[in-house]
């Protein structure tokens, strides 16, 4: 909580009576003039640590980057970093955290969040009084007098880009503060937001040859998932079967002191959703326990989660229920304190069935680059003609120019939305001197910039600490020092990656070349939740409103589209932000 220093707003008392009621597990850990710090009381959440004078306040696990090492790093200690400006403390502190920088002189705060996303920060006005918190429910809005309203025009606009609200909130007296930025706040206002990562050296493209590229990612992978692992005598890792999750596992599993592991494995009974074969070998190989969830697409119910309470931002991921209560369960069968994932691997280690990684490659050889294997292999991982690729590379020598930003999505938006949307910045603040960059490094740039979904509310990261190591600071940088077409080389996916770390990897996973698929069964999910989908969006407020086309929606939930094209994948997310509006009260559009 901060306000203007002198007397205490009544609506501090009113929070801190609060928080005993619905939040007893949280404790105060500061009381200064005009800022009053309240975490959890085990430390294991969000432990606090601080300067001898509190100047700067670390929430959340905070690591020394000078201390990484293949065995994990140390927390840093904040009187060590207290001098360092905005922009060196978030290239020397990475985890998961939040830093208060105190300004007594100018009676301010400064707000920070990490470039991995992992902890949320929003900044919600009160009574005199403003909230800094990872969500708001709604005692505590209740408490602090804060009362936010849907911005229409945001709402609309974030139904082109459903990832606009990783970087925007659409409420109107709430901020969200994006990864790896800054906010300075005086009083009870605030200022724009400051964009510190990442640093324009990270954008500029790599060597095209780099000796120590292997050593640098297997020490950043294991350094960084053995280090936030560290906290947690026993975790809970959700081991999909697949190449990202494989390699968590492996890193935390032979760290020196290693932790308890519980592992949970959901398959699908659908054609590509069962990976249950090679999640035992991952499991077997390094003997940890291994709990296996098959879920059926009959008994998926959207509706359970898109009733009651919704979070300050529309869920973007975890919608699906049966997931959410296999990998909560299994965390409080066994007494986790946190749930591990492999989400981002696709991103971080180069996913990139795109023919322009042998562009990228021809800006770092030139002409060479038309006869060699880069382009060929290519050419085979995105299924195009070689000639194709050769036409890419020589139009990018002839003739470049700035690649057209990607629309996302929106074959069910209402002209409103579309009209919302036109001339706004949508895409996240990271991105925007992304033009540098080759075309496929670009793709795989901003393929890191959309993973900030996955820090979006779920029920999971409501209970537990949801980590996903592999989008960790020192992880990403490691990989964006890599060029995209040494990430993507040979004929399979992410085989750098592979081979980096083979000897983690049974040989039903290193040897993979294919990936698992959900999509029939989150295809079939949808035509179980027909009826309750169709009346929820059709009867609702942004159909009412014109954000979403109502007979452009009753076409995608039409049987043959939900089976035999993709017009329909949008529609849960739309039934998420539609859950959101009603809750957050979107104004009748006949008032």
């Amino acid at each position: 909580m901060l306000w203007p220093a002198g007397r205490e707003p009544a609506a501090v008392l009113r929070i801190r009576k609060a928080l005993g009621e619905h939040a007893p597990q949280l404790e105060r850990r500061f009381a200064l003039p005009g800022l009053c710090l309240f975490a959890d009381r085990t430390g294991s959440q969000h432990p606090v640590s601080a300067d001898e004078g509190a100047r700067l306040i670390l929430v959340g696990a905070a690591f020394d980057r000078d201390t990484l090492e293949e065995g994990g790093a140390s927390q840093v200690d904040a009187g060590s970093v207290v001098r360092l400006d905005d922009a060196a403390l978030l290239e020397r502190v990475w985890g998961r955290f939040i830093a208060l920088r105190r300004q007594p002189e100018l009676a301010g705060v400064t707000i920070l969040r990490d470039p991995s996303g992992g902890l949320g920060a929003f900044v919600a006005e009160g009574e005199g009084v403003l909230l800094v918190s990872p969500n708001l429910p709604e005692w505590l809005r209740r408490a602090a007098g804060a009362r936010p309203m849907i911005d229409a025009q945001w709402l609309a606009a974030a139904l082109a880009n459903p990832l606009l609200p990783t970087h925007r909130s659409l409420l109107k007296g709430v901020r969200h503060l994006p990864a790896g930025c800054a906010l300075d706040c005086v009083g009870t206002g605030s200022a724009d937001i400051r964009t510190l990562w990442p640093q324009p050296r990270l954008l500029r493209e790599p060597p095209a040859l780099e000796a120590e590229a292997s050593t640098r990612l297997r020490k950043a992978v294991a350094g960084c998932a053995r280090a936030l692992a560290s906290p947690h005598p026993r975790l809970t890792l959700e081991l999909s079967g697949g190449l990202d999750s494989a390699i968590v596992l492996g890193a935390i599993a032979t760290a020196p002191d290693p932790v308890e592991i519980s592992c949970v494995n959901f398959s699908v009974a659908h054609a590509g959703g069962d990976e249950r074969s090679q999640a035992r070998a991952v499991a077997d190989q390094w003997g940890v326990r291994l709990i296996e969830v098959t879920a059926h697409a009959s008994d998926l119910q959207f509706g359970d989660l898109l009733t009651g309470e919704q979070p300050v931002e529309p869920m973007l991921y975890g919608l699906d229920p049966i997931l959410e209560r296999a990998s909560l369960g299994v965390a409080r069968a066994f007494d986790s304190t946190a749930i591990f994932t492999g989400q981002g691997g696709d991103a971080v280690f180069g996913n990139l069935p795109n023919p322009l990684v042998a562009v990228d490659y021809a800006r770092a050889v030139g002409w060479r680059a038309h006869f060699s294997k880069v382009a060929y292999d290519a050419a085979r991982r995105a299924h195009r003609s070689i000639w194709h690729v050769q036409w890419l590379m020589l139009r990018d020598r002839l003739w470049r120019r700035p690649p057209p930003v990607q629309p996302m999505p929106g074959m069910q938006l209402g002209s409103a939305a579309m009209a919302a949307a036109r001339g706004r910045a949508l895409r996240h603040p990271w991105l925007r001197d992304d033009v540098i960059m080759a075309p496929a490094r670009r793709l795989q740039f901003e393929a890191i910039a959309n993973c900030q979904h996955f820090n979006s509310p779920t029920w999971r990261s409501a209970e537990k600490a949801l980590i996903h190591p592999l989008l960790s600071q020192p992880v990403v940088e490691a990989c964006l020092a890599i060029p995209s077409y040494r990430l993507a080389s040979g004929a399979g996916d992410r085989a750098f990656a592979r081979e980096v770390f083979r000897d983690w990897l049974p040989p039903s996973i290193r040897d993979r070349r294919d990936k698992g698929d959900a999509t029939n069964y989150y295809r079939r999910a949808v035509s179980e939740n027909l009826a309750w989908l169709r009346a929820f969006l059709l009867d609702g407020t942004l159909v009412a409103h014109g954000f979403l086309d109502g007979p452009g929606i009753d076409q995608a939930l039409r049987e043959e589209n939900l089976i035999w094209s993709d017009t329909s994948r949008l529609v849960v997310v739309y039934a998420s932000f539609e859950a959101w509006a009603r809750y957050w009260g979107l104004e009748d559009p006949a008032d």
